[in-house]
């Protein structure tokens, strides 16, 4: 096919899509700074930093490991024969503080694209992680620290094929995500730290009520209790439906939670569920507009789905397939759901627009964006605006997330695919 008749078609496309669509010409309010991932590259992955009225860059950073208000962010580069970690105030780019570390080691990398991980959930414990492999097997090696880095790292070796999953408030419980030799199960492992050392409990971290059910899947998206009482996991699996993995902090058990689901879905699909906690932990949501389905679970133990809801709505049909490349990378969606600051509404991304759903009643209250592509979103860290961004349209809207109104655009960034933190200057 010509690059003529590609380029007529992509503006046949665009000039139908665009009917009955809600645009704004007007700038975005200014005053607020933006933390995206965008562009697509073969090369390093980095997150960009833009002023909401102008779209100009501020700054850019490596990809690392932000604090959850984003107050503090942690990267690693190597330095001769060792390597350096470095904690900025990424609002202004001011190094806080950085040490030396041995050489190898990086912060946990979840497997796929977006921040790395590693931080406790009040931000104040830090881990990170190498691996060296040799014919007798694998060795794991973890640094355990104070994010303020004023101490030293405790120094852990396992053998074995391990992962970081999570970090307790105190520093003292790293749970651990054990690789086994068949590629489809794992293991979840607490590792156990104190003044004179630590060790590896022995028993694996698993649902009391299913203590011989084999664990199997691929990590999908995660949400942490604001609290610090526990991290809420997605895995998706190939021929089952999805479960939530609900992590207490404190405690060598696990809770797991079926989602629901009619029928085993696609992998890519189950990648879509996408979590959001309420400020005091109790309530977590979980939605995947694409499959139809939106839940809330009261936090407990164990954690229960109190109640499901049907967000089913017509896919439009992608006019350019096979044209255009798509920008949504296979993994968890970053920026799947935002809750409102009242509580009131769980906007989720879905298929062509964005979804207000009522969590009240579980029910669409109205489609923001509809006929539009987005990829992304986030509330303001003051709750005043609903962000969204969409790589195909090379938008970023500005929304009043009381009434899902255009407030306006930020024009000039090219493929913005995730929205990770948006907060008053």
């Amino acid at each position: 096919m010509s690059r003529r008749l590609i380029a007529l078609l992509i503006l046949a496309v665009a000039v139908l899509t665009a009917c009955g669509r809600a645009t704004s010409t007007h700038p975005a309010a200014g005053g607020y700074r933006l933390f995206l991932e965008e562009g697509f590259s073969d090369g390093g992955q980095h997150i960009t930093i833009r002023d909401s009225a102008t779209g100009a860059i501020e700054r850019e950073l490596p990809i690392g490991t932000a604090a959850a208000d984003w107050s503090r962010y942690y990267s690693v580069a190597s330095v001769g024969g060792s390597a350096r970690l470095t904690a900025i105030d990424p609002a202004s780019g001011r190094t806080l503080n950085q040490t030396t570390i041995p050489a190898g080691y990086a912060l946990p990398d979840l497997g796929y694209l977006g921040p790395t991980a590693g931080l406790s959930p009040n931000g104040q414990w830090l881990a990170l992680t190498s691996q060296a492999r040799a014919a007798g097997g694998v060795t794991t090696n973890f640094l355990v620290g104070s994010s303020s880095l004023t101490e030293s790292f405790k120094t852990i070796h396992l053998n074995g094929d391990f992962a970081f999953d999570a970090l307790s408030n105190d520093g003292q419980n790293l749970y651990l995500i054990q690789k086994m030799s068949d590629p489809n199960h794992y293991q979840v492992r607490l590792y156990q730290l104190g003044p004179a050392g630590g060790s590896l409990v022995t028993q694996p971290v698993v649902d009391k009520r299913e203590a011989t059910e084999p664990m199997n899947g691929i990590r999908g998206d995660s949400a942490a209790d604001p609290t610090g009482k526990s991290i809420y996991t997605v895995y998706v699996r190939d021929k089952n439906a999805p479960f939530i993995h609900a992590l207490p902090l404190d405690q060598p058990f696990a809770w797991c939670l079926d989602l629901p689901a009619k029928a085993p879905s696609g992998i890519e699909e189950q990648f879509l569920w996408s979590l959001a906690i309420t400020p005091n932990g109790r309530t977590l949501y979980a939605a995947n507009p694409v499959l139809g389905s939106v839940a809330a679970i009261t936090a407990g133990e164990p954690p229960v789905i109190t109640r499901t809801g049907q967000v089913a709505f017509n896919r439009p049909g992608n006019l350019l397939a096979g044209l255009v490349t798509d920008a949504e990378a296979k993994g968890p969606r970053i920026g799947g759901v935002a809750l409102s600051a009242d509580g009131q509404t769980l906007f989720a991304v879905g298929d062509g627009s964005v979804l207000a759903i009522d969590t009240a009643s579980l029910k669409v209250r109205s489609k923001i964006l509809d006929g539009h592509s987005v990829d992304s979103i986030r509330l303001s860290a003051d709750g005043k605006w609903l962000y969204a961004v969409g790589a195909s349209d090379s938008q970023i809207w500005q929304l009043d997330p009381a009434t899902g109104a255009i407030h306006g655009e930020i024009k000039g960034i090219h493929n913005p695919w995730g929205l990770l933190w948006v907060a008053p200057r």
